[in-house]
Parts: C-alpha cells; sequence; structure tokens
C-alpha cells in the first residue's frame, strides 16, 4: 500500500516540477527583458541572459535525469525488499489508482502546456514535455519491469 502511494506522490511531484520549471522559465524570460528595455548594468544583464539560455536546458534534463533515477530506485528497491510474488497481485489492482492518477496528472499538465501563451515556452523543454505525454505508457512499462524483477529475484531465492 505504502508503495502506490509512494508512486502517486512521484506522479505529482514529477508533475508540479515540470510545471514550476516552464512558469519558472517564463518569469526567467520577463526579467531578462525588463533588464535589457531598462538599460541596467552590463554586468547583471550578461548574468541574467547567460542564466537565460542555460535555465531551460538545464532543467529540462534535470527532469529527465530524476524521472530515470527514480525508475532505476523503483528496480533496485524491488530487489531489496523480501515480498512473495503473491503480494504482487494486490499490487496490481492498487496501481489502477497509480494509472488513474499518471492519467489525470499527464492530462493536466497537456492542458496547461497547450494554452497559447504557455505553449512557446513549455516547446523550450523537449524531454519534460516527451515524458509527460507518454506518461501512462511509461507507467505501465517501468510496472512490466518491475514485474520481471519480482519473479527474477523469487527465482534467484
Amino acid at each position: 500500500m505504502s508503495a502506490v502511494l509512494d508512486g502517486i506522490t512521484v506522479i505529482i511531484v514529477m508533475t508540479l516540477f515540470g510545471i514550476a520549471s516552464i512558469f519558472g522559465y517564463m518569469v526567467l524570460d520577463e526579467v531578462n527583458t525588463d533588464m535589457v528595455i531598462s538599460n541596467d548594468t552590463v554586468a547583471a544583464q550578461e548574468v541574467v541572459g547567460d542564466l537565460h539560455g542555460k535555465f531551460p536546458t538545464l532543467l529540462d534534463n534535470l527532469f529527465l535525469f530524476a524521472f530515470i533515477l527514480l525508475g532505476i530506485f523503483v528496480l533496485v528497491s524491488v530487489f531489496l525488499i523480501d515480498t512473495h510474488p503473491i503480494f504482487f497481485i494486490l499490487s496490481i489492482l492498487l496501481l489502477v489508482g497509480v494509472f488513474i492518477v499518471g492519467g489525470i496528472m499527464a492530462n493536466a499538465f497537456d492542458d496547461i502546456m497547450s494554452d497559447p501563451s504557455i505553449s512557446e515556452y513549455a516547446n523550450q523543454f523537449p524531454y519534460t514535455g516527451w515524458i509527460m505525454t507518454h506518461l501512462v505508457e511509461l507507467i505501465i512499462a517501468l510496472t512490466f519491469l518491475v514485474t520481471i524483477a519480482l519473479f527474477a529475484k523469487y527465482r534467484l531465492t
């Protein structure tokens, strides 16, 4: 039960991180534009301009890295936790909730990012957009890998 709630929590946190990254880039773009218009010091303009150029790539790659790392963590934790495969049947029933939350979060992300004023910024985050568009499929693939790992561990012991 706890693993399912952890999965739901991770999905919600990753979705909020993706949305916050894109909105953060929107704010940074406004600040960068205002600094250029207001003729602030050259050093400040260079720092903000440099950050503006690196921000989307950095946070997009961070989102991808976190998603892959959390997937690896799930697979490793399956090997480290002693359970009997019979509990997997109960887990499958509980994972329906994870699939539902994943679908809701993916649709919410897509609805927010399809707004014309936001989509130009969202296009700067290709990994985040791809992962969130295919979130349910990725959850299903990870569940399949967990199933294989669970039964492989059971056969090894």
